[in-house]
């Protein structure tokens, strides 16, 4: 590690997950978008930063990564029409950083992937999303990829609206 990069904390290493990034050696006190797991790296560098998991900053977080997605996956839709499964199979796993984020980030934790892409503690999450997830990385250039995370994006944009309601009604 040098001044200008931050290595791979052992919090975001999972075997088959191709995160293979050097991250820059920022520290912000407001939502960085990309690169993905910015926070994180940060976080579990122990740097004091800003936590998109934490509630008062979640909500606006989440919603933010939403929008994103929904520009990607217009992209998605026609890299898998013209067959460019290099282009999608990029696309898919930056689709899938962002799912990671939002699933984590609504459950008001950092993203971590050591035990795997799910950990036990969470408990706003699609149904099956192991199994999904799993599909999912197995065939990270594939159209039903695609239409798979795109089911769980919806899915949890579902949960969400319910956590932000119940969330409102305490307050």
């Amino acid at each position: 590690m040098d001044n200008k990069h931050l290595d791979v904390p052992i919090e975001l290493l999972y075997g088959p997950f191709p995160i293979v990034k050097e991250f820059p050696c920022l520290v912000t006190n407001c939502f960085v978008m990309t690169p993905t797991f910015l926070h994180e790296v940060n976080f579990y560098h122990k740097r004091i930063v800003y936590q998109p998991w934490d509630k008062a900053n979640f909500s606006e977080c989440v919603k933010k990564i939403i929008e994103e997605w929904k520009q990607l996956k217009e992209k998605l839709h026609q890299f898998a029409a013209e067959r460019d499964t290099y282009k999608l199979q990029q696309g898919l796993t930056l689709g899938m950083e962002y799912f990671l984020e939002c699933l984590y980030w609504i459950n008001e934790k950092p993203v971590v992937l050591k035990d795997g892409l799910v950990s036990e503690g969470l408990e706003i999450k699609p149904f099956n999303l192991e199994d999904r997830l799993q599909f999912i990385l197995k065939r990270l250039n594939g159209y039903h990829s695609y239409k798979q995370l795109d089911e769980l994006f919806k899915e949890l944009e579902k949960q969400f609206a319910i956590k932000l309601l119940k969330l409102n009604r305490n307050t």
